[in-house]
Formats: C-alpha cells, structure tokens, sequence
C-alpha cells in the first residue's frame, strides 16, 4: 500500500501589487526586487479575505474530484497567520466544507515547516486506517511594514491537498531527514502584528539546514543525488531558491518558481504551491519521476522527503483553473495597497477567493457568510 498526496490545489488572492510600482513609490531600483529576490508580483487581500476564506476556496476545489467526502476524519490546518491562540481555525473550514461531525479538527504550527508536518502526520494516521482520508491545508497571509525589507516579499495562498491510500498525485516514500536547531532568525511574539527576523541569520540557517537534511536523506535512503529527478524547496522568495539549487549544483528548478514569484510568500503553503508549479508548468511527462522536498520554518526545523509521481497523475490536476485564478487577477493602486496592508477600512466592495467572506467582526466573534453566487 502506498500513501502520499492525491489531490493538491491552491487559492489565493484576487487581486495582485506589482513590485515595479512597490519600487517607484520607494524609491528603490526594480532591479533590487527582480534579481535581487526574484519576485515581480505580490498576491494583496482586501479586509474580507483572511487564512480561512482562502482554505475553504482551495478545499472546495479539491472535493469535487473525492468521490466519498465522508471518508474524510481528519482536518489538519496549517498556519503561522493564526487570529486566535485558541480556536482552530479549521473548525471554521469543518462548518463550510459540511464535512461530518466525527472528524479531528486541529491546527499546527511551526512557521512554514507546519504543513509539511500535517503531511507528516496525515501520512501515519492514514497508515493505521487505510480507509480514512486527511484533509491538510497549509493557509497564510504576509503582511510587513514599509519599513521592513521583507515588503517586497509579501503575498500570501492556502494550498489543500487530501493525503490516502493509494494516491493519484504523488506517493510518499518512507524516508526523510530532519533537522531542528534553536535559532532567532524570524519570530513573532503574541503582542506584535509584524513579525520579527533577522534576514541575513535565516538565509545561512536555511541553506546550512539544506545541507545536513540532503546528506542524511542520501544517508537514509541509500540513493545518489542524481537518483532524485526534481527538487521543490520552500520559498520565501524566488532568489532564495536559486542559491539553493546552486548549493546542490542543480539546475532544474524554474519550473517550480513560476507561481511563487507573482504570488509572494505564503510561509507554509509555498513549498506546495513550488511542487503544484511543476506539476502544471513542467513539459516532460513526469510519472515515475522522485521529486525531493526540502521544507523549512524558522525558529527552526527543516526537512528533507521525497516523493514519485503517480502514472496518470495530468488527470487530477487543476492547471488551468490555478493558471485562470492567477492571470484573472486585477492590479490595484498604491492607495489601495497600503489600505489593505494596514487593514484599513475601505469604502469599494472588492471581490474575495470564492465561497465565502468574512463579514464583520462583532464581540471578538468572527462572522462569515456564504457569497451569494455560492448559494
């Protein structure tokens, strides 16, 4: 029996900032942000989306290729963008989704490392009941201030994806390496709305953790570095990932970078949205093929795993409706950036993800409702 990942969707804003515009109103070179961190776009969310709006858009995607939604017990959703140090956020997700009463719902967190550790444990709760699926959503939202260089690397997606048996995506070998090391390289205390990082400290620390989670992996599993077809690494931004192939002496990475770098970060949905990447943008037929893994979250624990792909696996894509969502998406002004980066009132009704919005906030309570052209 194999276990791994057998549907896999994202969702993200409907609406983008251009980085060529962020740097006229900054008076910086666009060049800083093109080749300096290989971004060109930021995905920007006006106040009525949020972490769950985006992961009830990409879960709905998903269902409609599960033929039985009830096999579905778990519900692990992950995120570093949490609004509340109590309720899960997939309680809200469980509600709209009319997944069934007897489901586990929680959430995880470790900066951008928690999905790959939802995977992780979906992949062990589906090995001890082979008949249950776990839905697993990986949902963030990047916001910092103009003062922060980290602006540029805004943005934000959930990515869904439904772990079982036998899988139609990928399958999930048995091997992976991880490594946990104790360090202030971004960080972000219950009494701050931006998070706090050391740029410079994260991006040793990334590539220092790359190496000792490559080698062990190779250790572990007895396969050479050309044993692995394709890589996929987190992405907090795209130059990010060059300087990691580089340090693997790889080349085949470009594929992968296509969404993340008109999408921005989105902390622990990225390293997912690099794999969705290749699945729909690469033009070799990939089945058979192991793509390595390396996930990262600061603070910090990273992982290196591995997957094959699935024969047939073109049948369970949803490429055009990722590549309509991101080339659908409409510019906004700069007023309107700073409005939405500082979650500011603003007077337009602007358009959400699909399916839900959230409506208002009344006694600390949040309240959605379904969109109208949803019902």
């Amino acid at each position: 029996m194999t276990i791994g990942i057998d549907l896999l969707s994202f969702s993200t804003s409907r609406y983008f900032f251009s980085l060529k515009s962020l740097a006229n109103y900054r008076n910086v070179e666009y060049a800083k942000y093109y080749s300096g961190i290989g971004q060109m776009k930021m995905s920007v969310f006006p106040p009525n989306e949020d972490i769950v709006t985006l992961a009830i858009a990409a879960s709905k995607r998903i269902l409609t290729k599960v033929d039985d939604i009830s096999s579905i017990d778990m519900l692990i959703f992950a995120t570093e963008s949490s609004f509340d140090l109590s309720k899960s956020a997939g309680i809200y997700v469980h509600h709209f989704l009319d997944l069934k009463p007897d489901c586990r719902v929680f959430d995880v967190k470790q900066a951008c490392y928690s999905l790959t550790a939802a995977i992780q444990l979906a992949k062990n709760y589906v090995s001890a009941y082979p008949e249950s699926k776990v839905l697993i959503i990986g949902s963030d939202i990047v916001k910092y201030s103009e003062e922060s260089s980290g602006e540029p690397t805004q943005g934000g997606a959930a990515v869904a994806a439904i772990i079982s048996k036998n899988p139609r995506l990928m399958s999930l070998e048995p091997y992976s390496s991880v490594y946990t090391r104790d360090i202030m390289d971004f960080w972000r205390p219950i009494y701050k709305n931006d998070a706090l990082f050391d740029g410079k400290l994260s991006a040793q620390n990334y590539l220092e953790s790359l190496k000792i989670t490559f080698e062990k992996y190779l250790q572990k599993s007895g396969l050479k570095k050309e044993d692995v077809n394709y890589f996929c690494f987190h992405c907090p931004f795209c130059k990010m990932v060059k300087k990691a192939a580089r340090l693997l002496s790889i080349n085949n990475v470009d594929d992968t970078i296509i969404y993340n770098s008109i999408i921005g970060n989105s902390c622990s949905a990225s390293l997912y949205i690099s794999l969705i990447s290749l699945l729909d943008n690469c033009p070799s037929d990939l089945t058979g093929k192991r793509v390595g893994m390396f996930s990262y979250g600061s603070g910090s624990v990273a992982e290196f795993f591995s997957g094959r792909i699935a024969e047939n696996y073109r049948n369970v894509l949803f490429t055009e409706k990722h590549q309509n969502q991101l080339s659908s998406r409409s510019e906004i002004s700069f007023k309107e950036y700073e409005a939405f980066r500082m979650d500011l009132p603003v007077n337009c009704c602007y358009e959400n993800a699909g399916h839900v919005f959230l409506k208002t906030i009344e006694d600390d309570k949040r309240i959605y409702e379904i969109l109208k052209n949803q019902l």
